[in-house]
């Protein structure tokens, strides 16, 4: 069963692992003006919770989730291959068997879906 969720934006406690390279990710910079919420998503789906920091993030991540074969990762003239991990490499490998694939392209379009209304 997934569920998914929003939080407020929380720099100390929230990092953005899509964004950039780093394998830890960096934290959040808060919004300039507060009196715009900016929120966090998760969805929690086949033991594994994902954290996207705008709902371009999660688009993004379903539109990978959906295609099942996926193009080269390799990324000419980089030599600290693990310094330069994209965020997809980055994923436990089990996500990507079928079953849970499935899985967690289902979770991710219900929980766009509902963060989108």
């Amino acid at each position: 069963m997934a569920r998914f969720w929003k939080e407020k934006l929380d720099p100390s406690q929230h990092t953005d692992f899509m964004g950039h390279n780093h394998v830890g990710g960096l934290p959040v910079q808060p919004p300039r003006d507060n009196l715009i919420e900016h929120w966090v998503y998760f969805v929690s789906v086949c033991s594994f919770t994902f954290q996207f920091q705008s709902l371009q993030q999660l688009e993004e991540c379903l539109a990978y989730f959906s295609q099942k074969l996926h193009p080269s990762s390799i990324v000419p003239n980089i030599t600290l291959e693990h310094d330069w991990q994209r965020w997809e490499q980055r994923l436990p490998q089990w996500l990507f068997e079928e079953a849970k694939r499935q899985k967690v392209v289902k979770a991710l379009q219900s929980a766009l879906r509902e963060f989108q209304t």
